[in-house]
């Protein structure tokens, strides 16, 4: 369920980045002579006021055979893309079906303003949707850390960090001035409002929006998905079961069973392993829960290795990198792995002592706090 809140593309309103994006590109190229004005429409008031100085225009000329460069190299990649996954778009029922995770930032954002116009409708979709959860997937933690602590003037810095590192063609456009000025605003605001969220009315505040969205979702809850997916594992167990007799054997669920075709797990989501698990509507037998919750195990021990050796290293990353890794987790996934407020508080004290006292200074005061972090693969 993608929710749209505000206007900033940045945040929650997700599947309006493309459009927002392409707007401005076009608004901008218009006050150069470059465009119509009929597609400048799409952007919002607040970006509609901005104007690129001459420095700011000059600068994106000079960066046009650079965008080109770009462009064309992801028109390629799609076109590879297409060929090797017999896919014809990008986005599947609403959803990016194509794996963008080597995209990089800068090509996403020339794909999502398609001013060179390479670029499909859901191409410049699909790029939006990929940079909203990206900038999602970097904040989220550190609104888990603003929640337990009350500390949203560091969630604000860590806002204003993410949009810094942008490319330089992306900080020259009007939507992300106006972005970064609205992340300027609330965290002057968040400085004269401490433990609680800052009340922001700029309708480009992506911390805001994305607040307002993880705080919808809690409430919303994802039973109706949960129920799908142990549909679908139960489905997939039977049609496993029927090929095992058609075969002449059974389907079973112990490795060490001399007879019988183990059960492959290979297409089963963790979703639907972590509702055989808990098996909260006894559609599944002890053996298939059982099995669904080591094959579980072992992907969460994967996952957890790979979060480690990604991060810097030191407490405070690992701390966040975990904060971030469960946060991606349906709440069944989360029931099933075992985390719960109590581990959450945790990893935020870890992740806050670290902060204050710097993460190798945290890591080095004693073997204790790596032991601790590192408990969490058993």
């Amino acid at each position: 369920m993608t929710t749209a809140i505000g206007s900033n593309p940045y945040s929650a309103a997700g599947s309006a980045y493309g459009a927002q994006t392409a707007g401005t590109a076009a608004a901008a190229q218009s006050r150069t002579g470059n465009a119509g004005s009929d597609t400048a429409a799409t952007t919002t008031t607040s970006t509609d006021t901005i104007e690129l100085s001459d420095a700011a225009k000059a600068y994106l000329a000079s960066q046009s055979s650079n965008s080109a460069d770009l462009a064309a190299e992801a028109r390629e990649w799609f076109d590879s893309q297409y060929k090797s996954t017999g896919l014809a778009s990008p986005m599947l029922d609403g959803s990016v079906a194509l794996d963008m995770t080597s995209v990089s930032r800068e090509t996403l954002f020339v794909v999502a303003s398609n001013s060179e116009g390479l670029f499909s409708k859901d191409e410049v979709l699909a790029a939006g949707v990929t940079l909203q959860k990206r900038f999602d997937d970097a904040l989220t933690p550190h609104v888990v850390v603003a929640r337990h602590t009350g500390d949203y003037v560091a969630l604000y810095k860590a806002a204003a960090d993410y949009l810094d590192k942008a490319g330089a063609g992306e900080r020259a456009t009007p939507l992300w001035i106006s972005t970064r000025k609205a992340v300027d605003e609330g965290l002057a605001l968040a400085k004269t409002s401490p433990m609680q969220a800052p009340q922001t009315t700029n309708g480009n505040d992506p911390v805001s929006a994305l607040l307002k969205q993880t705080s919808q979702v809690a409430a919303a809850g994802d039973t109706a998905t949960d129920a799908d997916a142990a549909s679908d594992a139960r489905a997939r167990l039977d049609a496993l079961a029927n090929k095992a007799r058609d075969a002449g054997t059974e389907l079973v669920f112990d490795a060490s069973r001399k007879s019988g075709q183990f059960v492959d797990f290979s297409s089963f989501s963790n979703r639907s392993l972590a509702v055989m698990t808990l098996n909260q509507d006894g559609q599944f037998s002890v053996d298939e829960a059982r099995a669904a919750k080591k094959e579980l195990d072992q992907r969460n021990r994967t996952s957890l290795l790979a979060v480690f050796n990604g991060s810097n290293g030191d407490v405070g990353s690992q701390s966040l990198a975990l904060l971030s890794h469960y946060s991606n987790m349906s709440a069944a996934e989360k029931l099933a792995s075992g985390y719960n407020n109590d581990l959450e508080s945790r990893l935020v004290r870890n992740y806050r002592l670290a902060s204050m006292f710097g993460g190798g200074a945290a890591a080095g005061s004693g073997s204790g706090s790596n032991r601790s972090l590192l408990s969490y693969l058993s």
